[in-house]
């Protein structure tokens, strides 16, 4: 099979195209035909191998997380899927899915609707689960509350606008200029330019705190934004280089509290939760939820310079919605192999 092969850690250099063995599904496991598949954060992380925390996982000869496509073989135990069903999920850190096949968890993949794009599906695992679990995290957001967006025009913002507005909240996106009509048009209430406005000066001329406030970007300083009772999500991995620094960004953060407050802040470690994916596809099938397709590609021979050029938080340079990139341009051409 053609596969997209990663040799060390770094940049494009270390990525290149070629032919490597075709998978063969353990106990557990499904092979898929690869449909689409789509880039996150995380993919770009496991490439550069920064923060370098994100070494601690090993590097995966074949990188990747996110696909859609066809399930071509099953392995030993496996009951809930066969030959031929249509399928979307992640391989999550184990990576993989940027070939022709890939062999993922059988409890990582769910079924896609016959109305969702294979590029659409691709696209909502790893993100779309973010953008959901951080709402969710700590005291979720209910109906009335007002919810604050850092890196709403990325891949995963543009999910948590959207579901956020779902759940009944007063949502303000922060991206920048290109970004704002888009944000905008995903329900926003408020979007605040941050190249040309403090977030800061949007929140005391709206004479208004957040209940939650989630950061895809990376930054400091929000906490003095949030209600007594408010929560801060940081999604974003630090920048420190710091292994025990970010060790205790992840692990101290969920207790985090002042001690004369009851905010809080929560360092998201994002699930692979089946349900999850099926709620997000579902909502795509009823028109509720919109997948922003930002830069789209067709051939997996795309995938290193993609890859190598991703990020996915909002900033100059950094792209909007979602990197997708189709490896069977029809339905019709997924046919067994």
């Amino acid at each position: 099979m053609l596969a997209v092969k990663q040799h060390g850690f770094g940049g494009r250099e270390q990525l290149s195209t070629c032919e490597l063995p075709r998978p063969t599904p353990k106990e557990g496991f499904v092979l898929v035909r690869v449909a689409a598949v789509s880039i996150h954060a995380g993919d770009h992380h496991m490439l550069t191998g920064r923060p370098y925390i994100t070494r601690l996982v090993g590097l995966n000869e074949i990188p990747g997380m996110d696909f859609s496509g066809v399930v071509e073989e099953i392995g030993p135990g496996v009951a809930n899927f066969a030959a031929g069903d249509e399928v979307f999920g992640t391989t999550d850190t184990a990576g993989g899915a940027f070939a022709e096949y890939v062999s993922a968890p059988a409890k990582n993949i769910v079924r896609k609707p016959a109305t969702v794009s294979w590029e659409e599906a691709a696209c909502l695992p790893t993100s779309g689960m973010t953008a959901l679990q951080a709402l969710r995290l700590g005291s979720p957001v209910r109906a009335g509350q007002r919810v604050l967006i850092n890196g709403a025009s990325s891949g995963v913002g543009t999910f948590a606008v959207q579901l956020a507005k779902s759940m009944g909240a007063h949502v303000t996106g922060v991206c920048s200029t290109q970004n704002v009509e888009m944000v905008r048009s995903l329900g926003a209430d408020v979007v605040v330019d941050y190249r040309t406005e403090s977030v800061e000066a949007a929140a005391k001329a709206d004479s208004e705190s957040y209940d939650k406030i989630i950061d895809l970007a990376g930054r400091y300083g929000w906490r003095r934004l949030l209600k007594p009772s408010g929560s801060l999500v940081a999604v974003a991995l630090p920048e420190s280089e710091c292994i025990p620094c970010v060790l205790c960004s992840i692990v101290c953060s969920p207790c985090c509290c002042c001690c004369l407050s009851q905010r809080k802040s929560h360092a998201l470690m994002q699930a692979v939760t089946p349900a999850d994916m099926e709620e997000l596809a579902g909502m795509v099938t009823d028109g509720k939820l919109r997948v922003v397709l930002g830069l789209q590609l067709s051939g997996i021979n795309e995938v290193p310079d993609a890859l190598a050029g991703h990020s996915e938080t909002t900033g100059q340079g950094h792209r909007k919605g979602k990197t997708v990139i189709s490896f069977a341009a029809k339905p019709e051409t997924m046919t067994r192999g």
